[in-house]
Order: structure tokens, then C-alpha cells, then sequence
């Protein structure tokens, strides 16, 4: 007994000396919320390190007296228990070192955010909504695989689906098969982009050869994309490299600017012309392209120079009306016969060597020179174009396209009556040769003809017609009485 009174006695000595079991601050880094709860259930005096011993003490009934270093007890004060629950309350304990009187359950009060406005919370609401829809409609698609006929009517008819979910090459194909039979260009498209995003580009390819439709979709969609390496590339590998060939020509001469035209031509020229011996045709006629390009700037850039100038007096009398750049090679031949006719074979502008390099024959020259010289009324420079050396070094007239041609772009340009009269009698046809010549109005050459036929009777028709006293009636009068001709009749 005399133990237990002496335990107590020291254990109480302890506590009010400060000698107690060790204080846990808990408010310390290293004690948890759960101990915190479980200190305070089981009533266990808790200090922070910074606690002023003589200031805070806790009475045996769980009251807080504060006692200040200056004040003594009197022993002779009975001092009555608190009127407060001897339990030991987190939310009424005092924070240290605190001049306010703020518990536990204050200071996590002030600390909770403020309440939101009425938009604030309105909008997270709506988000909170737009959400739940959303993962509703994920769930809905990732965990039901829809057959493939519903996934391509889905596909045609706008609804929701998913092809995520088809995982094997076989199934991917499926899909394609069914949507190609549907002939509906939208869902062939999605699916082929499926396939192309999913799968090896080498199988991709494989498998999109053996359907042509799917194919034929595929470059069309390529085109309107812009996607041009990836169309080119498609094409190759279908072996259908003329396409990928004139498709990059296109792409070559969508410029207007003459250098870059011809550097983009002279690429697509050795990239996918030269290595293919099926194009040799197109390989010349592109080379032929360059080389007329290459013709026409300095040209271009000489006549330009010197109708600035006004040097010339042919730029004066007729300017020019567009740029002979990207011309063809008949216009650009029209062009020079008319603005340099006289130029010698070797120079760019000459029409003989436009003639000889670009190996046109002798119709297409002779066409567009007469028409050029013709619009230029220069009919004495008419002869020369037909005239041609003969066996024995002699000359003769010959037009390849024939006299009866030479005489309507004469008349259409408006030549003289003795220019049209003069290529008349060149007309080897009689029948022909009194057609135009009824149709020009060359009235001698129409009297001729019937006296060289000997038809008495179609020249007095013609005669009536003729306007009385009349140079081409008197003509016509003098014929008939002609001692000289035999008549048929």
C-alpha cells in the first residue's frame, strides 16, 4: 500500500514538474491523421515543441487554466472541477502560440475553399453531364462489336461506330468486301483509310490491288487531298507508271514562271520518262516541250526588249497581243513567220528551223506561212513559198496543200483580184477551179475555163448573168465569137 502510495505520489510529482511520459506534438510531420484520432480518444496530452510550459496547463479534469510565470497557487484555494466534459475534444483544442481562441474545426473551416457562384457551378454541371454522355457512349462502343453489315450501314447512314474493335486482317477486309458491294463511296473510303492507318503498307497495298474499285476511290480521294508522293507512290507500285508519269507532268507544268517549268519538266523527265521503255513516244514529245520552252524565252525576252524600245517597225504597225511563252509549236511558228519571216536557219526564231527541229511537214508549214504573210500583205513574198527546183534545175509552182486552199486564205485575207486570179489558173480540177471562181467573183477566170473545155453552151448561160455592157460581159462576148475555138456544140 505504502508502494502504491508512493508510486502515485511520485507519478503525480512527475506530472506537475514536467516529468511526464514524452509529449507527441501533434501537429508533427511524422504523425499521421489516424494517430492523430487515436492520441485523442485515449486522452493523451498532446503538446506542440514550441508550447510555453508555464503559460498552458491542462487540470486533471481536462479544463485549460492558464497560469502565468508570476502567479503562484495558493494551497489554501480549493479550486472546483470545470464544468466541461473530462473527454478530450480535438475540435476544442487550441492551436499554439495563437492569440485567437480559433479550434480545430475553425481553422478547417477557414481553410476549405469558398463557396462557387451560381455560374461556376452551372458550368461544372454541364461538364459533370458532358462527361457522363461521353463515357457512357465510349462504353457503349468499346465494349460492343458490332457485325460487320451493321458497322457499313452504320458507316452509310451516319450512326455511331466503332472500328477499333475489328482487330484481324480478315475481319478489316470483311469490311472493305461489304462496303464495296454497297457501291457507297463514303464507306469504301473510311475503310480503306482504316486498313491504310492499321495495317503493313506492303499488305495494305497487296490487298487494295485486288480490288480495283476500292483502288480507283483511293486515288481519287489522293487527288482531292493533295497528298501527291503518296498517289505517285500507289500508282507505281500498281505498275501503272505511265499514269504516275503524265500525273507528275501535270504537276511539272502548273507554274507560270518559265524557269521553274523547265527545271520541273527536266526532273519528271529523268525521274519517270527515261527509265520507262513503253513511253518512248511521250519521252520525245516532252523532250520536245523543253526544247520549245527553251526556244521561246529568248525570244520572248529579245522581241520584248525591242518593243519597249520601238526600234522595229513591224512591233509598231501590228504590237504584239499575249507572250509567245507557253505556246504552242504551230503558234509559235505563226508567230515568227509573221515578226521574223527573214531570219536564216540558225537562229531560235527562224521559221525553217522551227520547221526542221520540230519535224513538221510540209502542209502544216506551208499553212500557217501563208496565212501569216497573207495577214502581213506581202504577196509578193508569196511566191517563194512555192516554189520549188525541178529535174533539170528549173523551178515550178507547187503547194502541198493544194491551189484550191491557197486561193480561199488568200481570199479570206482579202487579196487583190489578180492575186486570186493568178493561183486560180493553178487549180488542176476545172470543176473545182469555176467554183471558186464563181465564188470570188474572178469572172475572166470562169470565161477561160469554159473555152479551154470548149463548152459553148455553160459559157452563153453564164454570160446572161453577167451585168450588160460590163468589162466581164464584153469578156465573156468576145469569147463566144471567138474563130479560133472548136466547140463541143
Amino acid at each position: 500500500m505504502a508502494a502504491f502510495r508512493k508510486d502515485s505520489h511520485d507519478d503525480e510529482d512527475d506530472y506537475w514538474s514536467g516529468k511526464s511520459r514524452k509529449k507527441i506534438n501533434i501537429f508533427s510531420d511524422d504523425v499521421s491523421v489516424e494517430q492523430a484520432d487515436q492520441m485523442a480518444k485515449t486522452k493523451v496530452l498532446l503538446k506542440a515543441n514550441d508550447f510555453d510550459e508555464e503559460t498552458d496547463t491542462i487540470n486533471w479534469d481536462g479544463s485549460n487554466t492558464a497560469v502565468t510565470s508570476t502567479t503562484s497557487i495558493n494551497p489554501t484555494v480549493s479550486v472546483q472541477p470545470a464544468s466541461v466534459s473530462s473527454t478530450y475534444s480535438r475540435s476544442t483544442e487550441r492551436l499554439p502560440n495563437s492569440s485567437s481562441n480559433l479550434s480545430l474545426q475553425d481553422v478547417v473551416s477557414n481553410s476549405a475553399p469558398k463557396a462557387q457562384s451560381s455560374n461556376d457551378r452551372a458550368k461544372m454541371a454541364e461538364e459533370i453531364r458532358f462527361l457522363q454522355r461521353s463515357l457512357e457512349r465510349a462504353k457503349e462502343s468499346g465494349t460492343t462489336k458490332l457485325s460487320v453489315n451493321d458497322t457499313v450501314r452504320c458507316i452509310i447512314t451516319g450512326e455511331p461506330f466503332n472500328l477499333e474493335a475489328y482487330r484481324s486482317r480478315e475481319e478489316k477486309l470483311e469490311l472493305l468486301d461489304r462496303a464495296i458491294k454497297t457501291h457507297d463511296g463514303n464507306a469504301i473510303i473510311t475503310i480503306v483509310l482504316f486498313l491504310q492507318r492499321t495495317i503493313k503498307p506492303s499488305i495494305f497495298n497487296l490487298e487494295l490491288q485486288k480490288r480495283p474499285v476500292a483502288v480507283n476511290h483511293y486515288i481519287n480521294y489522293l487527288k482531292y487531298h493533295y497528298d501527291f508522293e503518296a498517289l505517285v507512290d500507289l500508282l507505281g507500285f500498281l505498275g501503272r507508271s505511265e499514269e504516275a508519269a503524265m500525273f507528275k507532268y501535270k504537276q511539272a507544268i502548273n507554274t507560270s514562271d518559265p524557269g521553274v517549268k523547265i527545271r520541273n519538266l527536266k526532273t519528271c523527265h529523268r525521274a519517270h520518262f527515261l527509265s520507262e521503255q513503253g513511253m518512248s513516244h511521250n519521252t520525245t514529245m516532252l523532250e520536245e516541250h523543253i526544247s520549245l520552252l527553251e526556244r521561246q524565252r529568248p525570244i520572248e525576252d529579245a522581241d520584248a526588249r525591242d518593243e519597249q524600245e520601238g526600234k522595229v517597225m513591224i512591233f509598231k504597225t501590228y504590237p504584239r497581243k499575249s507572250s509567245i511563252i507557253n505556246m504552242s509549236v504551230i503558234t509559235t511558228l505563226y508567230y515568227c513567220c509573221f515578226y521574223h519571216a527573214g531570219l536564216s536557219e540558225n537562229s531560235l526564231a527562224s521559221p525553217a528551223a522551227i520547221k526542221r527541229d520540230y519535224k513538221l511537214t510540209d502542209k502544216q508549214f506551208m499553212w500557217i506561212a501563208l496565212s501569216a504573210r497573207s495577214r502581213l500583205k506581202q504577196w509578193t513574198g508569196i511566191e517563194e513559198l512555192f516554189m520549188t527546183k525541178g529535174w533539170f534545175g528549173g523551178t515550178k509552182a507547187k503547194a502541198a496543200i493544194g491551189f484550191d486552199r491557197v486561193c480561199e486564205v488568200l481570199y479570206k485575207t482579202s487579196a487583190p483580184l489578180d492575186i486570186l486570179s493568178k493561183y486560180l489558173r493553178m487549180v488542176d480540177n476545172t470543176d473545182k477551179r469555176i467554183t471558186l471562181a464563181k465564188k470570188f467573183k474572178c469572172h475572166d477566170i470562169v470565161v477561160d475555163t469554159y473555152v479551154a473545155m470548149k463548152d459553148r453552151a455553160e459559157l452563153t448561160d453564164y454570160a446572161k448573168k453577167l451585168t450588160p455592157h460590163s468589162r466581164e460581159a464584153y469578156y465573156a462576148q468576145d469569147a463566144l465569137k471567138s474563130s479560133t475555138v472548136k466547140w463541143k456544140n
